[in-house]
């Protein structure tokens, strides 16, 4: 069962967010969800974007881990084997956007 529960931008609102998003390039998913062993983060960055940061923090606030990319669109894989059952929450943050969203750990 896959769920994608990804949330929009923090800027201006759930529909600004959205706009913005879609006219910069910024997207993110995580697959599969819910996971065991890996979870895989495929992105797409804003053009000419040197740096991107993804964030993953438990439902405390706490960060976990975080994660550097780059390049207009790739993966980066999670190893999860090591990381308590629960639900995260993944943020890709670029060029002042940012966007959000949830992956249950089992």
């Amino acid at each position: 069962m896959h769920s994608d529960d990804s949330t929009n931008s923090k800027m201006g609102g759930t529909s600004l967010g959205n706009s913005l998003n879609r006219i910069y390039g910024l997207e993110i998913t995580a697959t599969p969800n819910p996971a065991r062993v890996y979870v895989a983060f495929n992105y797409q960055l804003p053009d000419n974007n040197p740096e991107s940061i993804i964030s993953i923090t438990d439902m405390a606030g706490k960060e976990i881990q975080h994660f550097a990319v780059s390049g207009n669109q790739g993966q980066y894989v999670w190893d999860i084997r090591n990381v308590k059952s629960g639900v995260y929450i993944y943020t890709l943050t670029s060029c002042g956007l940012q966007k959000t969203g949830k992956v249950v750990i089992n």
